[in-house]
């Protein structure tokens, strides 16, 4: 079953919105993707616990070029609270109304 997390990123241009599609494997891990500024591109290695906690990595090219990172976090009661680290510096992750 395909998780949709809609969420807004503190990017260095300011706040843009993105969302993470997780679709769970049952063994811990997951596949999906990641979208921001018009662009989408598909997660690796991606971990997720029972908990909700995950991690994963993601080559993304948007307006602001090409960029590796990772991700982690939680999500939970249909909300994403987490980071995203690449090489613009670690850049928060949530739902709108956990900001």
């Amino acid at each position: 079953m395909e998780e949709i997390y809609e969420a807004i990123v503190k990017l260095p241009i300011g706040k843009k919105p993105c969302t993470l599609t997780i679709n769970r494997n049952g063994d811990g891990t997951f596949d999906g993707t990641f979208s921001v500024l018009g662009s989408t591109a598909p997660v690796s290695d991606g971990k997720i616990d029972d908990e909700g906690n995950y991690s994963c990595a993601c080559t993304i090219t948007t307006m602001l070029g090409t960029m590796e990172g990772v991700a982690e976090g939680r999500v939970f009661d249909g909300k994403i609270d987490g980071v995203a680290k690449a090489r613009i510096g670690v850049l928060p992750m949530k739902s709108a109304e956990l900001w």
